[in-house]
Formats: structure tokens, C-alpha cells, sequence
């Protein structure tokens, strides 16, 4: 080799290392995990595309996300997360398939499974993107972010009704339905909560609380309540301080909620609508109480769904089966719709899901690069597997929101061992 050409080699860059692979694939994984939440954990991309504000659906955004999990595997497969999660994901899948066999082969039973596979891949893609403990910090501090901007929301709609609620008098943002609202801002406090200084804790859960409470959605005001009181006996927040802030935080909105009004910016609540807020808020006479549709509607289905499953207890009616019967909506209830649809075959899911859950939530202590106090992290991981299992309670979708796969990636799909920095 000539003194030319050895200098020509010297100057040429180096080879790069595992190490910058990794950095590379770091920086995928944050792109995607920001991506995730700006979109779809906030459900921003579906009000925009409902709206016609968005040109593109939220799949377009899904598909984009499992091809920056793709390039995060090729690049880093040192990181892939729990396969407990993944295989419970895989099985969900498979049971929503294999029910189609028995069902009514319809076009929307049809669409059910291609939902439940979709969310299954989600779970998967936001268990390989979150295996990094430092871009679990960065996805923590984004949900933060998302968290508070929907509170701002709700607060907005207050003075301005059903700018996205379907619902007059409940505010809602980007999910529209309240309820659904009411159950992402507690998925955002826990999930949020370590990467929230500890002197601002109490004062961040009064903010969601305030934003939880413009939904009046009685099912996420009673998780809330239980998740808040698990924080407590847990210590991951100081009951005493938080009861001071909640007293002035209290203090403070019933003050502004007078003066509005008394301003006349609360007029719409006359009437019908005021009636409607007292029954959300079970607030008023028993008669009153009695004419509350929504919750004697709830049981109805709930024993409808049942008698499905006494029909036929070890398959169930197949996918799709709460969707298509007689009845005016689903179950609300995703344990009483997979008895009806799976049968004995499904309804192992949940609670499933809820013991890995809770099993994993200990190895948040032998992480390093996450965000926040280990404790807290193992608490808050409790408090949302808690948070799931009664959610499940009142939602028949709580397997296909965002808000809570994203939630179960982050908490729960932790590598069993400890190995290197991922724990």
C-alpha cells in the first residue's frame, strides 16, 4: 500500500459501532413513542380525520409507527421487551380470529376482528418502541404534555358546550365521548405521574382531577377515587398535602364556577341540562335519580350479555356478537362481552392481562434511565394495572383504546430479568 492511498484510508470515518446503532435506534424509538402520543394516545388523529381536518386516517399513522418499530428491531435487537405481553397479545388476536369461525361472518363481525388484530400489533409495536427505559422517560414527560392539554380542553368547553362533547354539559376534546375522556386522563396521570417533580405532584392530580370532573363520567370519577386512594396507602403521593391542595383547589372552582354564573356563561345548564348534570352526579330527589337511563341500560345489557353466554358457554356467540344483536349498543363491559362472544376460550384474557400486570410492575425498581423515583414507578404501575381492571367494568373497548396499550407497554411490558441497561 502507497503513502498515498494508507492516508486516504485514515481519513476515510470509521465503521460505526453496536454503540451508535443503538443511539440510532434510540432516537427511532422516541420518534415513534412522540408520534404515538401526539396522535394517537391524545386521539387527536382521529378527531382530525373525523373532522376532515387530517388527510390522512389514524391507521396511515399506525402503519408509520410499525415501520419505525421495524427499523428499531433491525437496528437494536438487544431491545425488544416482555414477550409475556407479546404472546398475550398474539393470543388475543388468535381468539378473536378463531370466534369468527362461529360467527355470523358478517361484514362488521368481520371489522371486529380486524380492530382486535389491529390493537394487538399496536400492544406489540408500543412494547418493542418502550423497551428502552430512556424512551420510556421521554414518552412519560410527552403524556405529561398530552395530559394537560386535554384538561385545558375540557376546561374550554366548558364556556363553549359540545365544541367537541357529543354531550351537552360534559366536556370530551379530542375523544369526543366524555367517558372515554375521564379514562385517558387517568391513564395519563398514572403513566405521567414519575416524571412530575415530587412538589408538583398533588397539584398535577388536582388538574386531572378538574378535568376528569368536566366529563361527569360517573365510571372514571369512581376509578379515579380508587386509583388515587392506592397512590395513597402506596405513599407514591402524600395524602395530607394532598388533601390541603385539593381543599384550596376546591375552594378556587366552586369560586370561579359562581362567578361564571352568575356571569351568564353557564345558561346553557338550564333546564333539561341541569336535570341531566344532577343524574350524572347522582345529586337530587329519587325519582330523579330512578329516570337515569344510562345506568339502568348498562345492567340491562350486561344481563343480556350473560344470558348470551349461558346460550353457549365454551365458544360464546363469536366476534362481533354484542355488536350486531338486537340491543341499542355494545355491553359497556369487556368482561360480560367476552363471555358473550368467547365464551370460556376468552375469558381468561383480562384477567391475564391484569396478573402480568401486576407481576411485572416490581422491575420497575431495576430500571436505570427512567424517569422519577423507583417506587413511585412500581406504584403508578400498580395504580394503572388497578385502573384497567376496573375500567373493564365500564368500557367494552378498554382493549382497543390507545391510551391503555400504550399505558400496559409502559408499565407492564418490562424483560422478565434484569439485563444491562434496559432494567
Amino acid at each position: 500500500m502507497t503513502a498515498s492511498s494508507m492516508m486516504l484510508a485514515s481519513a476515510r470515518p470509521a465503521v460505526s459501532l453496536p454503540g451508535d446503532w443503538r443511539n440510532v435506534a434510540r432516537g427511532v424509538r422516541i420518534v415513534a413513542a412522540l408520534l404515538a402520543i401526539s396522535a394517537l394516545f391524545s386521539s387527536a388523529a382521529a378527531w382530525g380525520w373525523n373532522t376532515g381536518r387530517l388527510p390522512a386516517p389514524p391507521l396511515a399513522i399506525m402503519l408509520v409507527i410499525f415501520a419505525l418499530t421495524g427499523m428499531a428491531v433491525l437496528l437494536d435487537l438487544s431491545r425488544l421487551g416482555s414477550g409475556a405481553i407479546m404472546g398475550w397479545a398474539l393470543a388475543s388476536a388468535s381468539v378473536a380470529m378463531a370466534a369468527f369461525l362461529w360467527s355470523s361472518g358478517s361484514d362488521v363481525a368481520l371489522q371486529e376482528v380486524l380492530t382486535r388484530t389491529l390493537s394487538s400489533l399496536q400492544l406489540i409495536a408500543f412494547v418493542i418502541l418502550l423497551a428502552d427505559p430512556r424512551v420510556r422517560r421521554i414518552a412519560r414527560g410527552a403524556v405529561v404534555i398530552a395530559s394537560l392539554a386535554a384538561v385545558a380542553m375540557n376546561l374550554w368547553e366548558i364556556t363553549h358546550p359540545m365544541a367537541f362533547s357529543m354531550s351537552l354539559g360534559r366536556s370530551a376534546g379530542f375523544y369526543v365521548n366524555p367517558n372515554i375522556t375521564g379514562a385517558a386522563l387517568i391513564a395519563g396521570m398514572l403513566l405521567g405521574l414519575p416524571a412530575v417533580p415530587t412538589r408538583l405532584r398533588e397539584p398535577y392530580l388536582l388538574l386531572i382531577a378538574v378535568g376528569v370532573f368536566t366529563t361527569l363520567s360517573r365510571g372514571a370519577l369512581l376509578c379515579w377515587v380508587m386509583v388515587i386512594a392506592f397512590l395513597i396507602v402506596s405513599r407514591a403521593v402524600r395524602g395530607k398535602r394532598l388533601a390541603i391542595t385539593f381543599a384550596v383547589g376546591v375552594t378556587m372552582a366552586l369560586s370561579a364556577a359562581g362567578a361564571m354564573l352568575a356571569s351568564g356563561q353557564l345558561g346553557y345548564l338550564g333546564g333539561g341540562a341541569e336535570q341531566f348534570v344532577r343524574q350524572r352526579l347522582a345529586i337530587g330527589n329519587k325519582e330523579q335519580l330512578g329516570a337515569d337511563v344510562s345506568a339502568s341500560s348498562r345492567s340491562h345489557l350486561a344481563m343480556r350479555a350473560v344470558e348470551l353466554f349461558g346460550e353457549r358457554p365454551v365458544g360464546g356467540h363469536g366476534t362481533g356478537a354484542t355488536i350486531e344483536w338486537s340491543e341499542p349498543e355494545s355491553t359497556h363491559n369487556i368482561y360480560v362481552r367476552h363471555l358473550a362472544e368467547y365464551g370460556l376460550l376468552g375469558a381468561w384474557l383480562v384477567p391475564v392481562l391484569l396478573v402480568l400486570g401486576w407481576r411485572a410492575a416490581p422491575y420497575q425498581r431495576h430500571t436505570t434511565g427512567d424517569a422519577g423515583n423507583a417506587d413511585v414507578r412500581v406504584a403508578t404501575a400498580r395504580a394503572f394495572v388497578v385502573f384497567v381492571g376496573l375500567w373493564g367494568l365500564f368500557s367494552h373497548n378498554v382493549l382497543d383504546d390507545a391510551f391503555v396499550l400504550f399505558g400496559v407497554a409502559l408499565t407492564a411490558a418490562l424483560p422478565v430479568a434484569p439485563a444491562g441497561d434496559h432494567q
